[in-house]
């Protein structure tokens, strides 16, 4: 007797954009250009607006010998001379906070020429690292709290100190919005990542031409 045939499991057509190859070819491609444009200005919500930008080299060598290289999923720069790190994070790993620290004084010292420093007189360009945490929470966080925008600032007043360096941390375990519930464009940027491998096809919501 023949066995009946098994269906085989049910899947979205579209590939799930957090996995390394596919978020490098979405966002880190020259013809895509203007999708990681489009959704670094969503995530710095009006506080900057990015006209254009340059993917570097993802491998930063160590500064001597026995020192390892640091190796980012995105880097590029901005049109203003800004540098953006972005990186995808699945699953938790130790001293987080400190590596992001670790990634973004990297570029900073890189700043300082070599030889006739007093003519440059420590003018830095900005420095931005945006995390995409899948999986994970940062210690600490708000349970409701999915977005944090860090950056220096006077701990009595909670006024700004220095605004040329930001860290923005995004955990997506706790983007819990329905489709009925996007607001903004960046809330529509995070459905995507986050659902976009369980999608048969595109919905009316999405469908604006970056999308």
């Amino acid at each position: 007797m023949a066995m009946p045939k098994t269906k085989p499991p049910v899947t979205g057509k579209y590939i799930d954009p957090l996995v390394d190859f596919a978020f490098k070819k979405i966002f880190g491609s020259e013809p895509n250009k203007d999708l990681l444009i489009a959704f670094l200005n969503e995530v710095f919500r009006g506080r900057k607006h990015i006209v254009d930008l340059v993917y570097n080299k993802t491998e930063h060598p160590g500064d001597i010998k026995d020192e390892g290289a640091a190796i980012f999923d995105l880097l590029c720069t901005g049109d203003n001379g800004e540098k953006f790190i972005i990186e995808v994070q699945r699953g938790r790993q130790g001293y987080f906070k400190e590596r992001a620290l670790f990634y973004t004084s990297r570029h900073i010292s890189d700043q300082a020429p070599k030889g006739k420093r007093s003519e440059w007189g420590y003018n830095l360009t900005e420095v931005y690292l945006i995390a995409l945490l899948e999986d994970f929470a940062l210690e600490d966080s708000p349970a409701h709290s999915y977005l944090h925008d860090i950056c220096l600032c006077n701990r009595d007043t909670g006024e700004i100190f220095y605004d040329k360096l930001g860290y923005t941390y995004i955990e997506l375990s706790k983007f819990v919005k329905a489709d009925t519930e996007l607001e903004s464009d960046l809330d529509r940027w995070l459905y995507i990542l986050k659902n976009m491998s369980r999608m048969d096809k595109i919905p009316v919501y999405l469908r604006k031409p970056i999308f």
